[in-house]
């Protein structure tokens, strides 16, 4: 029976990306290959098999949970390592004992009472690491001051991370919040796009990055700004920060 699913249905290789619709294309050609005579008893298969079900015996009532449960400590960024692939927890649980639940396509992490932390598609393949950033921006939005001696600076992209380290601690918390409403995996590259689009015109607020976002995500036409037909006067650029005011505290002798 292995040999011939094998040779029938999972040959020549098979390229899966999604092992759940692969799994119900599979069972759609099992039931069109029932549909035949059999090759010895010339009996069609699907009588066959109806006459076999009377012998059946009767299944539990409760489904058999098929899944490994293993105890991990994380890393001091709240990761686990399970099989040679990374997994975030959530920053409450760094260096701790957390439980992990693994299934053939998913992997949750739990905490002392059982109850599901994060839960996580199961990697396979080249890519190492699952990033569920709700537990980390949920947290850091209550407390932006904190952000600056996390890691999460070391996650982001270079142009979030310095964007971050540009906003003051009301506009950290309301992007934050705002990242945590949005960023439901690991994959920056609207928002990436949302934030140089919206910095075009100087330091952009949550707002203006989240109607950026929805710009590119619903591929509305962005909005041009106004051309003004009188003369403006050129300004000089602002520095935000207080970096610029170093020069005021350098010892005598320094220029």
């Amino acid at each position: 029976m292995v040999k011939y699913v094998r040779n029938n249905f999972l040959l020549p290789e098979c390229t899966i990306l999604d092992l759940d619709q692969f799994n119900a294309t599979l069972w759609e050609m099992a039931e069109e290959d029932r549909d035949r005579t059999h090759y010895k008893k010339k009996v069609n298969l699907m009588h066959l098999f109806e006459d076999e079900q009377k012998e059946w015996l009767i299944l539990p009532e409760k489904e058999f949970e098929c899944a490994i449960h293993q105890e991990l400590k994380s890393d001091k960024y709240g990761m686990v390592n399970y099989d040679t692939k990374v997994y975030s927890t959530s920053p409450r649980y760094a260096r701790q004992v957390v439980k992990v639940q693994v299934t053939y396509n998913t992997v949750a992490i739990l905490n002392d009472q059982n109850e599901v932390i994060v839960k996580h598609s199961r990697l396979y393949g080249i890519k190492r690491q699952s990033m569920i950033w709700q537990p980390y921006l949920d947290l850091l939005s209550r407390r932006p001051r904190a952000i600056k001696y996390t890691s999460i600076y070391e996650q982001f992209p270079p142009e979030w991370t310095e964007y971050l380290r540009r906003c003051t601690e009301n506009e950290q918390k309301e992007v934050l919040k705002f990242l945590g409403s949005l960023l439901k995996n690991d994959d920056f590259t609207l928002l990436q796009e949302a934030l140089v689009n919206a910095s075009r015109n100087g330091h952009p607020s949550a707002d203006q990055i989240k109607h950026c976002f929805y710009s590119l995500l619903n591929q509305d036409h962005q909005h041009q700004a106004i051309t003004v037909q009188s003369p403006i006067p050129d300004m000089p650029n602002i520095q935000r920060g207080l970096s610029h005011y170093d020069a005021f505290f350098q010892p005598e002798g320094e220029s």
